[in-house]
């Protein structure tokens, strides 16, 4: 079994390689996945992240979601691991950090218990809810305090039906994985 940071690399790659016609397919198909779901539909408050480099670009996710009257929170990184997520609109102040991503640094900060739907971000996801992370441990501390539904949006390369990696008891298994498809 290749390790949790062999699967991290070669997801990465994998992402890296993506050629822009079919990311944009991928993801135009994953968006419109998760604007269908009645998660997303009744869904008043929804945490998604600022997505960097490789990962699905969450700004149309973000934008979709104000537009449809919905407050979006973003995740700000804190000591021990832990995140807050503040409330993302025009006045929220962003700040690159030092893993290279943009951050609130400002704005209300939202309750976990506050959430109807998070899109949880990861590198690899199984069909049947599991998920491999960056290895930074911060969601698998934040989930346990949210009763929201939680649903990824995997690309071709992040998708794999049962989990090639070791599962960790305190390992939170989402509600739903969604899975774009290029054939």
């Amino acid at each position: 079994m290749p390790s949790k940071a062999e699967i991290r690399q070669q997801t990465m790659q994998q992402l890296t390689a993506m050629s822009v016609p079919d990311r944009r397919r991928a993801s135009d198909e994953l968006y419109q996945q998760l604007w269908a779901l009645p998660a997303y539909q009744q869904a008043k408050t929804i945490a998604t992240t600022i997505s960097g480099g490789f990962e699905l670009a969450t700004r149309p996710i973000i934008e979709r979601a104000q537009a449809d009257g919905k407050i979006v929170a973003v995740p700000q990184t804190l000591p021990h691991r832990q995140m807050a997520f503040h409330v993302m609109d025009e006045t929220t102040t962003l700040a690159r950090t030092k893993f290279g991503l943009m951050e609130p640094q400002d704005n209300q900060i939202v309750d976990p218990a506050a959430f109807d739907l998070l899109v949880v971000p990861g590198l690899v996801f199984a069909s049947t809810g599991e998920r491999l992370g960056f290895g930074g441990g911060y969601y698998d501390r934040y989930l346990p305090k949210t009763t929201g539904v939680k649903v990824a949006l995997a690309l071709p390369a992040q998708q794999t039906a049962q989990p090639t990696w070791p599962v960790d008891p305190f390992d939170i298994l989402l509600d739903a994985v969604l899975a774009a498809n290029l054939e």
